[in-house]
């Protein structure tokens, strides 16, 4: 058996629950190892100050915004392969997945210019102080430098996880953190020849580091090593299929962006109440995104799978899929929820030592866990929308229960009554909870069914 097809899980015939856990939890592990880039910028950058906690809070909103704007073309490609893989057109899925990369390419050269182009006026959108702001600009001036390989990265563990291989990504991405994390300390500090660069040596070890797994992915695609080759004979560029991509990537970008716009907008509110409440958000927010990166692994397996399943003609197998990922869910997020309760304040204290700080950030922790159930069955039932090819739909209820109820919520609770920011804490999770109502009506009501891809 070749090594591509040892890391392949088989979604179509396999038994539903084992096969979610096999696909699901090397994908998860994947994006716990890509949180570990900025935590281990956070690590290092604690050691100079609050303030530099906060830049890289801040600037790491600013890179999923943008990032937002160009991945959901990722996505709309790994939709279409999953249901030409379902039907059994592996020609064609590798023509769409010649065609995605190049164009994801020119994409991503265009939105890093144009953050180079925004750089200079983005402290002042995100309210930040004077130090705050010359951190963050010092940090972003070489964080950038890897974006478009961040960008073509996630094309290319996008095409892979659609096959039904979550492996490869999961190795690419150890070796780039355990690149970052070797390499960060000796710019940040100016150990041995290395010059000290401050901030900007993490941005600088961050975007090397994704230059090189950029490198690895398409040099294990080109030479077939991976379980889908690119093909460029003949290669033109196909309009029509790139058009039926954004109609399925566009979506996509548009709730990836909302959920980013949430963020930026939170941020921003968050700023209003001082450097130690926006420290204490960051801090705390990674410690939620350390909890979800296994709800974002089962629900991009629910997509993966609605895709296979409805191209194989196994419409059951969808539904079995999304009862499953809820039950699993469920109980994995009840576990978190209190392990975050009893052991979120040692994790705090790992980057500060400000009282107000970890006091502000074990507050918003015990708040926000609350809501960790509703987020998981929210996510994993619109996944099942987009995996159907109704990414509207996903995306509709999705920016609904984020920017037009818990944004609101967050600025009248925190602005209007006593609670202060505790009321942004408490509003999150009442946007999670509606969140999850509206998309389990809309998945009962069958509407999405009927989308063709």
């Amino acid at each position: 058996m070749s090594p591509a097809n040892r890391q392949h899980v088989d979604l179509i015939n396999g038994p539903i629950d084992s096969s979610l856990r096999r696909f699901a939890v090397p994908m998860a592990f994947s994006f716990l190892v890509n949180m570990v880039y900025s935590l281990i910028d956070r690590f290092y950058a604690s050691r100079l100050g609050d303030a530099a906690i906060a830049a890289i809070g801040s600037s790491d909103q600013v890179a999923f915004f943008m990032f937002t704007l160009a991945s959901g073309f990722g996505v709309g490609s790994g939709i279409i392969v999953a249901r030409r893989i379902g039907e059994g057109n592996r020609a064609e899925a590798a023509r769409t997945a010649s065609q995605a990369i190049v164009a994801m390419a020119i994409l991503a050269a265009s939105v890093t210019g144009l953050l180079y182009l925004a750089l200079p006026g983005l402290p002042a959108l995100l309210r930040m102080n004077d130090v705050v702001s010359q951190y963050a600009v010092q940090y972003m001036g070489f964080l950038f430098l890897g974006f478009t390989a961040n960008l073509l990265n996630f094309q290319m563990f996008s095409i892979l996880r659609s096959t039904g291989n979550a492996v490869f990504p999961m190795v690419v991405l150890i070796c780039t953190t355990i690149i970052n994390a070797v390499v960060a300390p000796f710019l940040i500090f100016g150990i041995g020849p290395f010059p000290e660069m401050g901030l900007g040596g993490a941005g600088l070890a961050t975007a090397f580091a994704q230059i090189c797994g950029t490198s690895v992915s398409l040099w294990a695609i080109m030479s077939g090593k991976a379980s889908m080759r690119f093909d460029f004979t003949a290669f033109r560029l196909d309009t029509h299929l790139l058009l039926r991509i954004a109609r399925q990537g566009i979506p996509a970008s548009l709730q990836m962006l909302s959920v980013s716009l949430n963020r930026l907008a939170l941020f921003g509110i968050v700023g209003g109440f001082g450097t130690s409440v926006t420290a204490a958000y960051t801090l705390g927010l990674n410690v939620d995104m350390f909890v979800f990166m296994s709800v974002f692994a089962v629900a991009m397996t629910v997509e993966v799978a609605t895709g296979q399943n409805i191209g194989a003609g196994k419409h059951d197998r969808v539904h079995g899929f999304h009862r499953s990922a809820i039950r699993q869910l469920s109980v994995l997020m009840g576990s978190l929820a209190l392990a975050v309760w009893f052991f979120g304040e040692p994790f705090v204290r790992l980057y500060t030592t400000n009282p107000d700080t970890v006091t502000e950030a074990v507050r918003y922790l015990h708040t926000t866990v609350f809501g960790y159930i509703f987020f998981a069955v929210g996510l994993a039932t619109v996944r099942v929308f987009s995996g159907a090819g109704a990414p509207f739909l996903s995306m509709a209820i999705t920016a609904g229960g984020l920017l037009g109820l818990q944004l609101p919520l967050a600025w009248i609770l925190s602005h209007s009554t006593p609670l202060a920011q505790h009321g942004i804490w408490i509003a999150i999770v009442v946007g999670y909870a509606l969140f999850a109502a509206a998309a389990l009506y809309v998945y009962r009501r069958g509407i999405w069914k009927n989308a063709v891809v």
